[in-house]
């Protein structure tokens, strides 16, 4: 054979396998990676004229698109074809698919907010009723209240109103918000990991705050999950891997750590609000009694979960104010206290939410049966911070919180490893600061801080201790004084008063056009007829006589230290 020819005989073999080779790992790299994100060219934001996106996808790359909040996918929504005009509040949803691999991209989510389309939503092409309750369907309510967003005194208000705030935008398939079968607010009763369902979400308005993020979206809390008591729905926003980043890892609650969560719960109010099925309380709506409570938990020198007012959006439709907040669970606990989070027991009112019971129940037993000397003392102390409790109680002495039972609207933690005390973090204090001579000093439910209370101020040691911390934060700078608690109260209604007629146009006409529910009058809920009075009523009237009527209360007691 020829030199030249046994040589190309020599080098095919080689060749072929390097040809497989190639091939194979081809097909690897196409089966595991995806194509870029879309970029619109613009991110989510508000707007006030038309704008046209113009972007093309990358060479061998097609892009589809959806208008609704679903997810689009290769047999589902629109091609792009390089631009999009957008005039109203749009959500878009985009999706790219590369030749040779199998995968799509990443999702890639924009709102787009018009406020001024936002005052003309009438819910038009979504559900007529959010599901059925007790045999009878639950009317949808989506209307901005034309007497309020033509009314002189608030029309010129309204604009600037839902640019005060930041914007929270959720967006998710429409069935799994508003559909029959699998929608979370069609089905607002339903709890646990099945009704989580995958969204984007972002807050737009905040320079400090960038991106979306993926997560999981379920309904919130307790008695206002009956559409009845409350068409508006709190929600819990939840990170995990099977929906995207285990974290949002944003400052949203400024610079501060920590600025990594697990969860947060997006507040929506009931109590002291303008959903209530009680006048009384409806008259009384403020929204901003919870978050006084939190903060003056931390003004007291306490961690204590942190919240702010943002406008909340649901598939690009206005929904309301909501208080965006830390939830105290494990993560929470561990970033203020220290360790993991697998580290710590903690409890929702009789509910353990994370590690067991087991040491909440001792420290129950012990209380009910221990002695009332200095030896038993030292062993509760053990197992739960007496100095913050007696603040945590003093404080909700002070609101005359009328929901602190035993079987919700607390949280309490310890750390199992190494052993440490239970603290307690203010949730739902929404019964509270309503009248200046109330008294929930005599309050005693089974398992629960008030219990706890009720059985340590027996103890000769715990009453000097509750009555030095009473007397520190009652007197002097304390935060209970009447300047230092009207100027946390003050300051959060400061930040609300300019958004709050947003809140009036949403929902402020419920009671009285929609659903009248037990007790009237029903009434147009307005910023200056309602929310300022009530706001005036406990800066005038509140605040002013509370200290000294808790401070005689506690006298009476024996529970308060003269000034030395």
């Amino acid at each position: 054979m020829p030199l030249a020819r046994r040589r190309r005989a020599l080098r095919l073999p080689a060749l072929l396998s390097a040809l497989v080779l190639l091939a194979t790992a081809r097909i690897s790299l196409g089966a595991d990676q995806r194509p870029p994100p879309p970029d619109p060219g613009r991110p989510s934001s508000l707007h006030l004229a038309p704008f046209t996106l113009s972007a093309q996808p990358p060479t061998s790359v097609t892009w589809r698109y959806t208008l609704d909040g679903s997810p689009p996918s290769r047999d589902t929504g629109l091609p792009w074809t390089g631009s999009l005009s957008v005039s109203n509040t749009t959500v878009l949803r985009l999706v790219g698919f590369a030749e040779g691999s199998p995968k799509p991209s990443h999702i890639t989510t924009r709102t787009y907010v018009f406020p001024r389309q936002v005052l003309s939503q009438n819910g038009a092409g979504f559900p007529t009723t959010w599901g059925v309750r007790e045999g009878h369907p639950v009317p949808a309510d989506y209307e901005m209240d034309p007497e309020i967003v033509g009314h002189p005194a608030y029309a010129a208000d309204l604009g600037p109103a839902l640019t005060h705030l930041a914007s929270l935008s959720l967006v998710m398939a429409p069935q799994d918000l508003f559909g029959a079968e699998h929608g979370i607010y069609t089905h607002p009763l339903e709890t646990g990991a099945e009704w989580e369902r995958a969204a984007s979400i972002e807050l737009l308005g905040d320079p400090q705050v960038t991106g979306p993020v993926d997560g999981g979206i379920r309904i919130q809390g307790g008695w206002n999950r009956r559409p009845e008591e409350s068409p508006k729905h709190a929600f819990r926003l939840a990170f995990r891997k099977r929906h995207g980043p285990a974290k949002w890892k944003q400052p949203l609650f400024g610079p501060n750590p920590p600025v990594e969560f697990d969860d947060l719960i997006l507040r929506a109010g009931c109590n002291n609000t303008w959903l209530h099925w009680k006048a009384e309380e409806r008259r009384h709506g403020d929204y901003l009694r919870d978050p006084w409570m939190r903060d003056t938990l931390a003004a007291m020198g306490h961690p204590s979960a942190r919240g702010r007012f943002v406008h909340l959006y649901l598939n690009g439709l206005y929904w309301g104010i909501y208080q965006l907040t830390e939830r105290p669970s494990a993560p929470f606990v561990a970033a203020h206290h220290g360790g993991e989070p697998e580290d710590y027991d903690v409890r929702n009112g009789s509910n353990p939410i994370e590690g067991d019971g087991r040491a909440w129940d001792q420290l129950m037993r012990l209380v009910e049966t221990a002695p009332a000397d200095a030896s038993a003392l030292e062993e509760i102390g053990r197992l739960v911070n007496l100095a913050q409790l007696a603040d945590y109680i003093l404080l909700n002495l002070y609101g005359a919180n009328g929901d602190l039972d035993g079987g919700s609207n607390w949280y309490a933690a310890r750390r199992h490893r190494p052993p440490g005390p239970f603290v307690f973090f203010v949730w739902d204090g929404e019964r509270t600061l309503e009248d200046p001579q109330a008294s929930t000093l005599s309050e005693d439910p089974e398992s629960s801080p008030l219990r706890l209370f009720q059985r340590l101020r027996q103890h000769p040691g715990f009453r000097r201790l509750f009555a030095e911390r009473a007397r520190r934060h009652l007197e002097g700078d304390g935060a209970l004084t009447p300047r230092a608690a009207a100027a946390r109260y003050e300051t959060l209604a400061r930040t609300l008063d300019p958004a709050v007629v947003a809140e009036s146009a949403r929902w402020g006409d419920y009671r009285r056009d929609a659903h009248p529910y037990k007790v009237g009058p029903y009434e147009l809920y307005t910023r200056d007829d309602h929310w300022r009075p009530e706001v005036q009523r406990l800066l005038q009237h509140f605040f002013p006589q509370r200290t000294a009527v808790l401070r005689e209360q506690l006298r009476a007691a024996g529970l308060y230290a003269e000034s030395p």
